[in-house]
């Protein structure tokens, strides 16, 4: 058989490449399961290594004997030895390379590492950070490296500096359009506090936040505008039915005038001188409508003034105790066309007023002690408004017509600005107090 120092140079190069390779093999495969802590295959990628690097030097003395012809004994006689001796274990080695080498990557899939570890932290949509106190990082991910720098120009490197600059933000936008919030606790590692912070993802969240806010800022000015618009409408709405009045008013003093006129002329009886006189005190009532948009610092006394005026007497059983301005002119509406009708048709002496507050609102009761509907009521002209206005404000208007005239209605409840003094309880004609 061919001694190895004597094959071609070629042939010595080739296998002195191949021992190289089979050395880097078991120095890789000893570094891993070095770190895999696995001692028993360490050391036999160790060995492998060794043997392979054995093999090197040999046939680096080789060439240096095919040279120089001037060698280590030890060296020159297992140079002697057959070539496929130096082949055998050079294959042997190659094949131990290649068992370790599989056997680490089938650990690795079946194992956790650190690199598996960190592997997955790196995956995770959220960021994560473990630092130690003076903030010196164990564990960053991509994540948490791309929020630092977004939020400070730069990668992270220092765990305390990092969240004592995030702390006292609620929520962190990022220049890619993401925004992040931080969550910290501080854990024991046998002993050591360690750090943990978390960067979470809550950009759909912040994004229908953003969009509820702005529906809400976009809600309020439309219910501004739709107030403002509703105020325009109800002095609009008061304006046409003060018109309405002087129509009317117009209309019944010409009337009025034209019968007074004609009882004069014919020297009518005393009856008929009485019901034109009736017609008079009633008429006094709609022209006191065109001053109502004179406010009343004392509107329940008012109420009684204007009541004898016309000839008719209040008897108050409560009075309103809300502050609201719509339910005040909602109830000044009802009660002067309680008193209208009540002259006008009944020809009523006293008026009753039952006012009852509660938790859903104003109750309020109008009768009086005149003759009862000769027939059924028809509303028309300002019962007609009043019951528009009241469920225009989620109010009920009722009539009652069976046993004399009976008006209920009733206002919901809100808040307000204006009050109505209660009577004074020391008789039921008295005047309430002042307000």
């Amino acid at each position: 058989m061919t001694p190895f120092f004597l094959l071609p140079v070629p042939v010595q190069n080739m296998t002195c490449f191949w021992a190289l390779l089979v050395c880097l093999g078991g120095i890789t495969n000893t570094i891993f399961l070095w770190r895999q802590k696995r001692r028993v295959p360490c050391a036999v990628a160790a060995l492998c290594s060794a043997a392979a690097y054995f093999v090197l030097h040999l046939c680096r003395e080789g060439t240096t004997y095919r040279m120089t012809g001037d060698t280590l004994a030890f060296a020159q006689e297992l140079l002697c030895q057959p070539c496929f001796i130096f082949q055998l274990l050079l294959t042997g080695l190659t094949l131990v390379c290649v068992l370790l080498y599989r056997d680490t990557r089938a650990w690795r899939r079946t194992h956790i590492t650190s690199a598996s570890i960190k592997e997955s932290m790196d995956s995770l949509p959220a960021g994560v950070c473990y630092y130690l106190e003076g903030g010196r990082c164990i564990l960053v991910n991509h994540r948490m490296n791309e929020i630092c720098r977004s939020l400070l120009g730069r990668s992270l490197q220092n765990g305390t500096l990092f969240y004592d600059a995030v702390k006292e933000k609620k929520v962190c936008a990022l220049s890619d359009g993401t925004a992040v919030t931080f969550r910290h606790r501080i854990l024991d590692d046998y002993g050591t506090p360690l750090h943990e912070l978390i960067a979470d993802d809550i950009t759909e969240l912040y994004e229908k936040s953003e969009k509820l806010r702005r529906d809400n800022e976009r809600a309020h000015r439309l219910a501004a505008g739709m107030k403002a618009y509703g105020d325009s409408i109800a002095d609009t709405v008061r304006r046409q039915e003060i018109l309405q009045a002087k129509i009317n008013i117009h209309d019944e003093m010409n009337r009025m005038i034209l019968a007074t006129r004609k009882s004069v002329e014919s020297e009518c009886g005393e009856e008929n001188r009485a019901d034109i006189l009736k017609m008079w005190r009633g008429q006094v009532l709609l022209l006191c409508k065109e001053a109502e948009t004179k406010r009343s610092t004392n509107i329940v006394n008012d109420l009684n003034a204007l009541a004898s005026a016309i000839g008719v007497r209040l008897v108050w059983d409560g009075t309103p105790k809300t502050e609201s301005t719509r339910s005040l002119q909602l109830f000044l509406s009802a009660t002067r066309e309680a008193m209208t009708n009540a002259v006008k048709h009944a020809g009523a002496r006293r008026l009753n007023i039952c006012a009852r507050e509660s938790d859903a609102g104003l109750c309020v009761t109008f009768t009086n002690d005149g003759a009862a509907p000769s027939r059924p009521v028809v509303e028309a002209g300002g019962l007609k408004s009043l019951r528009q206005r009241l469920e225009d404000a989620g109010g009920q208007l009722a009539i009652r017509a069976d046993d004399g005239f009976a008006l209920t209605i009733t206002i919901p409840k809100e808040e307000t600005t204006h009050a109505v003094s209660g009577p004074n309880r020391g008789g039921s004609g008295d005047a309430p107090p002042a307000l």
